[in-house]
């Protein structure tokens, strides 16, 4: 009777054990999935030069830009956006009259989108194009800080 007894609560005991676990392991891929999304979002591409100086002569003509370095050169960057339909008031804010080249780049940090997604709101909204520039400004700030910086 004794063993019967201690096998009922080894089986109670393994049956809430697996229990538990197959929880804490489908709690853990949710979060994971979460994490593995990723989002197109579109850096606005000021000009790419071969040299560091050509690139700062070309940046005096813009109020702020972020750039980086890769094999294509240097890439100044004077906005993130996700929304395609706001480069043309963007442009516009910045007073910039050439072209302004959508680099596409897939990211998959939650945190930065749902701040660009604010953002692009804001700015869709705005009119006043100080309020534009300072709002790129911002999200430069941010995609430096936990997209580049985290890389």
């Amino acid at each position: 009777m004794k063993v019967f007894k201690n096998l009922i609560i080894i089986t109670f005991v393994l049956l809430i054990g697996i229990y538990i676990g197959l929880y804490i392991y489908r709690h853990k891929n949710i979060k994971a999935e979460k994490v593995l999304n990723n989002y197109t979002i579109y850096l606005l591409q000021y000009g790419v030069y071969n040299n560091k100086e050509n690139m700062i002569e070309s940046g005096k003509k813009i109020s702020d830009y972020f750039y980086f370095k890769d094999k294509d050169g240097y890439h100044i960057i004077i906005g993130v956006i996700e929304n395609k339909e706001l480069v043309e008031k963007i442009k516009k804010a910045f007073n910039i009259e050439t072209d302004i080249y959508l680099k596409e780049t897939i990211i998959n940090n939650n945190e930065f989108i749902e701040g660009l997604r604010q953002y692009d709101s804001l700015v869709k909204e705005l009119d006043s194009d100080i309020a534009i520039v300072n709002t790129m400004k911002q999200v430069l700030s941010t995609y430096e800080e936990l997209i580049v910086n985290n890389e």
